[in-house]
């Protein structure tokens, strides 16, 4: 099961109101600060932060102990402007773990929670957008821009049918976090607009790496709309 945790910056709103009118480029300032500070902290330990709200995050952790999640609380509450609250569960339905995290948040006072469980391997999806890059100098680059989330929609609407979930990654590319049992039934109802690599380990930095080593090889050779890698795929 992939091991989901869910970051949260507790009373987030509460705190951008005390920081005066002109805050919005503190507010975005401290977003990215924190969501670096995540990402770096995480894939130092082979785990891959997904962005959503910037007051919740989303972190693939498989293979992370329990002592290393709470270091890692431990070191992110020192840099955040509010509480930080993480709940971490395995679930083979990406969706499903989510669902349960967030449940959990809104029912406990604790402010770190991990459940242990079986870990299975993460599937990730890098999906990229054909012809953008000619979109935007035919039209411009705010156009281009909707084009995308439009497509980020669909592929977010879409994925909940599977029990995955997505995010924007920025530029023309999308991620898709699925469950083992639903990746190939999903890969089948893709536009054909699109390339996508897969990618398939225990470990969800080393899922990401394949997944891009298959876009790329993709866009070399212009043969497949998708290619699979995973840890026992030889060569890789």
């Amino acid at each position: 099961m992939p091991r989901i945790t869910i970051v949260e910056l507790h009373r987030y709103r509460e705190w951008t109101e005390k920081i005066g009118y002109d805050r919005e480029w503190i507010i975005q300032d401290r977003q990215s600060s924190f969501y670096n500070l995540l990402q770096k902290i995480f894939s130092k330990y082979n785990g891959f932060a997904i962005p959503l709200r910037y007051d919740y995050y989303i972190v693939l952790s498989n293979g992370i102990s329990r002592e290393v999640h709470l270091d890692i609380h431990n070191i992110l509450s020192k840099k955040s402007p509010v509480t930080v609250r993480m709940v971490s569960v395995p679930h083979p339905y990406p969706l499903i773990g989510q669902l349960i995290g967030t449940q959990v948040l809104s029912a406990t006072s604790s402010n770190f929670v991990f459940y242990e469980g079986e870990e299975d391997p993460v599937v990730l999806m890098h999906i990229d957008v054909n012809g953008i890059t000619r979109m935007t100098y035919e039209t411009s680059i705010y156009e281009a821009y909707t084009a995308i989330i439009e497509f980020f929609s669909y592929v977010a609407d879409t994925v909940l049918r599977y029990g995955g979930i997505a995010s924007y990654l920025g530029g023309d590319n999308i991620l898709a976090v699925l469950p083992v049992e639903t990746y190939e039934d999903y890969l089948s109802i893709l536009p054909d607009y699109v390339k996508i690599g897969v990618g398939i380990s225990l470990k969800p930095r080393k899922a990401m790496e394949l997944a891009t080593r298959a876009l790329d090889e993709i866009r070399r050779k212009r043969e497949n709309k998708y290619i699979v890698y995973s840890d026992s795929t030889k060569n890789v």
